[in-house]
């Protein structure tokens, strides 16, 4: 998954590609994170073990990532080793380790451990400068939180002021997924603000439902850790989710072995004003055109 994260346990990480861009900062109002978007990705500022850097947020990474060599800069040090698989050809390996403070949102959080991983050739292929730390599920799993794409914005929210469609979480693979339809076939999808790059069918679903009987298709590139892949693009005529219809929508079908059957990003998402409460098991996404 281009941009894309997925889910870690005590054997296993699973992982993607992200882009990051220089850092920017600017205000904003008391209470309110101010989010970088940078095309379909959304950045914001963090201070890890003391260290202020810009991360990616991206909800469907299961913990932080730590580039290697910015680990090395913060003094981190031993931990597990595990394997990382994304949606690229190989896999890669990973180190879990302890002991990390992250603050970002006015929140102090402390996850059982981040993943270091070496994001270097991913930043070759996507980016125009290093990726240096992602912020994941550690955040979404802290407290609701209130996302305004459009106004570049994050806010830690009290539960009271959910508004619009609500849709229940379920997990996958420590992956938060919701409720969609593609072309009338029930689905679930991904939730994932880290994906920046095209909606993805999963390689068994669209099989299943012949997704790709008689559909004009194309080749583009994908993949993230673990390599460089070729996907196959093509465009499905109807996608549902939340009381919304999306015609026409682009998609490329991820084959990785870990794939579920659906992934939308914030091309998709963008669309809405969200709320999320992992604690809760609720997203609510309130269609803004």
């Amino acid at each position: 998954m281009v941009g894309d994260m997925s889910a870690i346990d005590r054997r296993s990480l699973i992982a993607a590609a992200v882009l990051a861009l220089p850092a920017c900062a600017r205000a904003a109002a008391p209470g309110v994170t101010a989010l970088r978007v940078a095309g379909e990705r959304l950045y914001l500022p963090a201070v890890i073990n003391g260290v202020a850097v810009e991360a990616l947020l991206d909800s469907a990474a299961e913990t932080s990532i730590v580039d290697t060599a910015f680990a090395a800069q913060l003094g981190l040090r031993g931990g597990e080793v595990v394997t990382a698989r994304g949606t690229g050809a190989g896999t890669t390996a990973a180190t879990l380790v302890a002991g990390v403070a992250i603050d970002v949102a006015g929140l102090r959080l402390r996850p059982e451990a981040v993943a270091v991983i070496d994001l270097s050739g991913i930043a070759r292929r996507l980016a125009d400068g290093p990726i240096r730390m992602i912020i994941g599920r550690d955040l979404f799993d802290a407290a609701p939180l209130a996302i305004d794409i459009a106004a570049a914005t994050l806010s830690v929210m009290p539960r009271r002021d959910q508004r619009g469609h609500r849709l229940p979480l379920t997990a996958r693979r420590g992956i938060e997924a919701v409720p969609i339809g593609i072309e009338g076939h029930a689905a679930s999808a991904d939730f994932d603000l880290g994906n920046g790059a095209t909606v993805l069918i999963g390689a068994d679903f669209a099989a299943r439902h012949r997704l790709l009987d008689q559909r004009v298709t194309s080749v583009i590139q994908g993949g993230g850790i673990g390599g460089e892949t070729r996907q196959t693009s093509f465009t499905v005529r109807a996608l549902d989710i939340a009381g919304v219809r999306f015609p026409n929508v682009p998609v490329a079908i991820d084959a990785s072995p870990t794939a579920s059957d659906a992934n939308i990003g914030v091309r998709l998402l963008r669309h809405f004003n969200i709320v999320t409460d992992f604690p809760a098991r609720s997203v609510w996404l309130d269609f803004r055109g």
